[in-house]
């Protein structure tokens, strides 16, 4: 039997107005196209290698997967070191070196797959040793499809990484509500998300494409949690962050932050029974059904 091996799974919620399924599928057509570097970190960037169906027979409108190649970009007009003579590297030495630009290193290739009906990409953030974190996963995605031609076309894309449902119900359940921050972005309604639907019409209808909410409570006292603000939670977690500090029982200090809680959903599998991709699909297409529930709230 072989050693069992580690799966870390994430998700991101895409958004882009108006929205549907098509639309989706066009944004990546077109973007995937592109053939786009996109910078990561430093010198780290990213690819949209490659995307197809997930099943050849499915639906013209269903999932779409396909692989992140992430690399190291190396700036060739930077400082070379000679590790021989612990010195920058000669003008002779740096002659020499012949790397193709159609070579890249420390390559690492990560497999997502977005469903276009709830907008929604599942990557792998850990696979073959290598990782892929939420806060790179999100920027990575963002700066993918905030490029000019994209933006002209579509509008602005929307990017949010899905927080840690369970942390997100347990910080709203803090006895002592000190201060509230929320973020929302243009939020895109999905079925029976009527709450939603009111916000995505009137910051239409302001023409906003963003807005903050601050809530401190009176000294000595806590926030009081009424609909309409414990919706507005969930919508901003989904389409913004969402930020509440305050005391648990024991006067403790608590603080929580969607930023800071990423949803990331940990597996391990037998390479002899199944594949890391089969894995992988499993539970993208059974955890799309729990967020986009979670998003109904």
């Amino acid at each position: 039997m072989a050693r069992e091996k580690k799966l870390i799974i994430g998700a991101i919620n895409i958004t882009i107005q108006p929205h549907t399924p098509q639309k989706y599928l066009e944004l990546f057509k077109d973007t995937y196209k592109l053939k786009n570097a996109v910078n990561i970190s430093g010198d780290q960037y990213g690819l949209l290698a490659n995307m197809y169906k997930v099943d050849r027979e499915q639906d013209e409108l269903g999932p779409i997967t396909g692989d992140i190649f992430k690399f190291t970009n190396i700036d060739k007009n930077a400082q070379w070191f000679n590790v021989s003579t612990n010195d920058f590297a000669s003008a002779d030495d740096v002659d020499s070196v012949n790397i193709p630009e159609n070579l890249k290193p420390n390559s690492s290739r990560f497999s997502y797959i977005f469903f276009p009906e709830q907008h929604l990409l599942f990557y792998e953030g850990y696979y073959d040793g290598n990782s892929f974190g939420p806060s790179n996963a999100e920027r990575f995605i963002s700066r993918l499809f905030n490029v000019d031609s994209i933006v002209e076309k579509f509008g602005k894309v929307d990017v949010t990484h899905v927080p840690e449902v369970n942390a997100l119900t347990e910080a709203l359940k803090l006895p002592f509500k000190e201060r509230i921050e929320m973020v929302v972005k243009t939020p895109n309604p999905d079925n029976h998300a009527d709450a939603e639907r009111r916000v995505m019409q009137r910051m239409r209808a302001q023409n906003v494409e963003k807005f903050e909410q601050k809530f401190k409570a009176v000294q000595g006292q806590s926030i009081e949690l009424d609909d309409d603000l414990k919706s507005m939670a969930h919508i901003s977690a989904k389409n913004g962050s969402f930020y509440i500090k305050g005391k648990d029982h024991n006067f403790k200090p608590i603080e929580f932050s969607t930023v800071k809680h990423p949803l990331k959903i940990t597996r391990y599998y037998d390479p002899d029974v199944e594949s890391a991709f089969e894995l992988f699909a499993r539970v993208a297409s059974s955890m799309k059904d729990v967020v986009t529930e979670w998003f109904r709230r």
